[in-house]
């Protein structure tokens, strides 16, 4: 097999597969497969560098070829230009979110294999993230330079690296539609309605253009969405999946709803609209790609630790720990009521662990 890209290589184009077969690589255990002829691939790592104007981005996956496959390079500039016509820009966004599917599908996989103690492996790192987010927010109020220092030497730590990604937090796509040519796809929804329920199989996309909706699982609301332009079940739309989630609206709210039927229509009436959506879907795949490896790290540790080398659970924990001490001393220090607050919130939080994992 011929290597096409490998992880770390830097982004600068993407490929058409003009006949053949490839194999994408997270990790030489976990490995899928894209056979066929004038399919576009390698697209997410520059897509993801234009929209964040990231010049130095990386690939996250390796790509390798079966013997006798025909590959062209595409520069990255036409790249972004073919996106905005509609059946380039469909079948690529398409092909992604199978990719985004399939790495859903193997990290559940690998996810179910984990003991308790990796589970809490996982929420130890996640709470980690918690504080400092929550320490992030109280410094944009109060611009204190010590709180600044802090969070900076936090924030390159390892713990925090892996509970970003196990957090489970994928991006979200923003459109800004004008609504005047999509009045026909534009409605008002009341406050209390029901997008869509967690189970069900409808294939709408929605589009935010007003208001404040809310995102159940489980019953559970884990989320708020009120920045116009949000991007709501584009997997349902491009592959029909499952919805992952309850969606209502909290208060009334203007939606703009695709659905197969009419995507042509609302895709040519915003050319970016395919560039976004694959955006969205390629931090996404990002994303799975990493649980997948931190996953795995977690799997292997299993066997590996003996002796002196401290469990990766042991390891989070005691970094949560050590940090929380350290903010112990600053609320004894200057007496804020907010750190007060965050390290409550911070031992509740390891109390559900140590219940939930015992």
């Amino acid at each position: 097999m011929q290597k096409v890209y490998e992880v770390m290589d830097f982004a600068d184009c993407a490929y058409i597969l003009r006949s053949g077969k490839l194999v994408f690589e997270i990790t030489p255990q976990d490995k899928y497969t894209l056979e066929g002829r004038e399919i576009i691939f390698g697209a997410e790592e520059p897509i993801i560098r234009y929209k964040t104007g990231r010049e130095d981005y990386l690939r996250f996956q390796t790509v390798w070829a079966e013997e006798g496959s025909r590959i062209d390079k595409i520069p990255a500039n036409n790249l972004y230009k073919v996106l905005s016509l509609y059946n380039i820009g469909y079948n690529l966004t398409k092909n992604i979110a199978r990719f985004v599917q399939i790495t859903n599908r193997m990290y559940i996989s690998k996810e179910k294999k984990l003991s308790g103690v990796e589970m809490a492996s996982k929420e130890y790192a996640s709470i980690y993230v918690d504080v400092i987010e929550r320490l992030k927010s109280i410094y944009q109020k109060l611009k204190i330079r010590w709180l600044a220092e802090l969070i900076e030497k936090y924030i390159n730590s390892l713990v925090y690296t892996k509970g970003l990604a196990f957090k489970g937090t994928t991006s979200r796509s923003e459109l800004k539609l004008d609504t005047n040519k999509l009045s026909e796809y534009t409605f008002n929804v009341r406050a209390g309605s029901i997008l869509c329920e967690e189970g069900d199989k409808t294939n709408e996309m929605f589009i935010l253009n007003r208001g404040n909706l809310a995102v159940f699982i489980g019953g559970k609301k884990v989320a708020d969405i009120n920045e116009p332009g949000t991007v709501i079940g584009e997997m349902a739309l491009l592959l029909g999946e499952t919805r992952s989630a309850t969606i209502k609206a909290i208060t009334e709210s203007n939606l703009t709803i695709v659905k197969p039927e009419n995507l042509k229509s609302v895709a040519e009436a915003n050319k970016e609209f395919f560039l976004n959506i694959a955006f969205n879907l390629s931090r996404n795949l990002e994303h799975n790609c990493t649980l997948i490896r931190e996953t795995n790290e977690l799997l292997q540790s299993r066997s590996s630790e003996v002796g002196v080398t401290p469990p990766s659970e042991k390891t989070n924990y005691k970094q949560l720990l050590s940090m929380m001490r350290e903010l112990e001393r600053f609320e004894l220090k200057y007496k804020n009521e907010w750190m007060s607050e965050i390290l409550k919130f911070a031992r509740d939080e390891i109390s559900k662990v140590r219940k939930m994992y015992s």
